[in-house]
């Protein structure tokens, strides 16, 4: 799936259909939007090989009508999910950021990105998945 052209009804829906089996997608209520997620530069559905005390960097692109509230970091291990959030009482309406994250994953087997505003609008990613590398 192209993330610049939108496909055409013509030529039909085989290239939405191979991105949500893939996982390339963000689900949104409309007030919060994620243009882009990555993971080390791999999006979501990806996989990516991480090292012992590894510190991946997490990019993600906000966009949003009311200010936002927090982006959470979401992360398991199979066993716990944990999540570091990140405060955002410092934007205002209609604004758009990247923000640079490099949370310890450690031991993690998967990554996601959470995104609310204060009017409790939200938008989250799907997850890259992280696997061991020596």
């Amino acid at each position: 799936l192209d993330p610049d052209r939108l496909p055409r009804f013509d030529k039909g829906w085989q290239s939405v259909v191979d991105g949500l089996r893939a996982g390339r997608f963000f689900v949104t209520t409309g007030e919060v939007l994620i243009p882009e997620f990555t993971v080390n530069g791999q999006s979501s559905g990806s996989t990516i090989a991480m090292k012992p005390g590894d510190r991946p960097e997490i990019r993600v692109d906000l966009r949003w009508t009311f200010p936002l509230q927090f982006v959470e970091v979401i992360s398991g291990d199979g066993t716990q999910v944990f999540r570091e959030r990140i405060d955002c009482s410092d934007t205002g309406p209609f604004e758009r950021r990247t923000f640079r994250l490099t949370p310890k994953l450690t031991g993690r087997t998967w990554v996601r990105v959470e995104a609310w505003d204060v009017a409790v609008n939200g938008a989250f990613t799907q997850p890259v998945w992280l696997t061991p590398r020596s």
